[in-house]
C-alpha cells in the first residue's frame, strides 16, 4: 500500500511541475554546469591568448547565467514538490481523523 501511495504521489508531483524536471535532477545539472564552469576558469588561467580568454570569458558568463536560471527552477519545482507532499499528508491526516470520528 505504501509504494502505491509513493507512486501516486510522485505522478501527482510530476503533474504539478507539468512536465518540468524534478528538484534533484535540477541540482544535478546545476552541479554539472558548475564543474563545467570551473574548468572553463582553469582552460582562461592556463591562456595567454586574448581571444582565446575573451570566448573563454563569454562560455563562463553564459554557463552563470544558466546555472542561475537552474538555481531558481530548483527552488520553484522544490517548492511545488514540497507543497504536494504536505497538500498530500494534510488529506490523509484529515481522512484518518473523519475515520476515527
Amino acid at each position: 500500500m505504501i509504494h502505491h501511495e509513493t507512486v501516486e504521489l510522485d505522478a501527482t508531483i510530476q503533474e504539478f511541475l507539468g512536465g518540468c524536471p524534478r528538484a534533484a535532477e535540477l541540482a544535478q545539472l546545476r552541479a554539472a554546469l558548475k564543474e563545467r564552469i570551473r574548468g572553463l576558469r582553469a582552460a582562461m588561467s592556463a591562456t595567454d591568448d586574448a581571444a582565446e580568454r575573451r570566448g573563454l570569458q563569454e562560455a563562463i558568463r553564459a554557463a552563470s547565467v544558466q546555472a542561475e536560471a537552474l538555481e531558481r527552477e530548483e527552488l520553484i519545482a522544490e517548492f511545488v514538490e514540497d507543497s504536494v507532499r504536505v497538500a498530500a499528508e494534510w488529506s490523509l491526516s484529515e481522512e484518518e481523523r473523519v475515520i476515527d470520528e
